[in-house]
């Protein structure tokens, strides 16, 4: 690779992660072939909400063009978003689930911020005797 390459490369915005960084999160056995780790990883996206790759597959054979996605875009060149990954792997749990979650969390803290709220209210004017 070249000098100019390599400033380039640099420059460009971060591509994400791939089947290795994912491999290692994984923990998978070392003798398994890129193929059966491609499966374990499709396995993931297809029924644990595991993030699929950023863009899709485009295969394109004897002049037929063909767009995979989801569990089916997942090949030894894929890249996902790094942040997304790491999330699953925090937390074991989809992005939609978090944000309902995060939903419920909020509300929870809202009902007991309004009850502690007005105890201090109701705790003041008993002292004044205001009642």
């Amino acid at each position: 690779m070249a000098v100019h390459q390599l400033v380039e490369a640099r420059e460009r915005p971060d591509h994400g992660v791939g089947i290795v960084y994912i491999n290692k999160k994984l923990e998978l056995p070392g003798h398994l072939t890129l193929r059966a780790i491609i499966k374990r990883i499709r396995k993931l996206v297809a029924h644990a909400d595991f993030p699929a790759p950023a863009a899709p597959r485009i295969v394109t054979r004897k002049g037929v063009t063909t767009v995979f996605d989801g569990a089916e875009a997942v090949d030894a060149h894929a890249r996902w978003n790094k942040d997304q990954v790491d999330a699953w792997f925090d937390n074991r749990t989809p992005p939609k689930l978090r944000l309902v979650a995060a939903n419920a969390e909020l509300t929870r803290d809202r009902a007991t911020l309004d009850a502690r709220a007005a105890s201090l209210v109701m705790g003041s004017r008993a002292k004044a005797g205001l009642q």
